[in-house]
């Protein structure tokens, strides 16, 4: 289900994405909260988005924000995220970026 890396002093993990959410398209909260429980012990965490579609906003947002900023001192790393993917990571960071920084109106 989830394969364990380990390297120089370091705890990481790599979870493929496609293992977990047969459809493709993970959408929801509850799916992100899932795959991300218990990964406290990591020090870095990297998602493998091979095989993955797309991805819904919710779920993308539960990850790289609000488990984020939860757990600040795990570093989540993505990898083989097609453009799609990659828009929709963006997308949510980017909005992030605009609330933090409380200025709309240049996003």
């Amino acid at each position: 289900m989830m394969e364990l890396l380990k390297e120089e002093g370091s705890d990481m993990i790599e979870i493929k994405l496609n293992t977990l959410c047969k459809n493709k398209y993970p959408m929801s909260r509850s799916e992100a909260r899932r795959i991300l429980k218990n990964l406290s012990a990591f020090k870095e965490v990297t998602l493998d988005f091979e095989e993955i579609n797309n991805i819904g906003q919710a779920f993308g947002h539960e990850i790289f924000v609000v488990f984020q900023n939860k757990t600040s001192k795990i570093k989540i790393n993505y990898i083989n995220a097609n453009d799609e993917v990659k828009g929709m990571i963006t997308r949510i960071l980017n909005t992030e970026n605009c609330l933090i920084n409380e200025n709309p109106r240049k996003c």
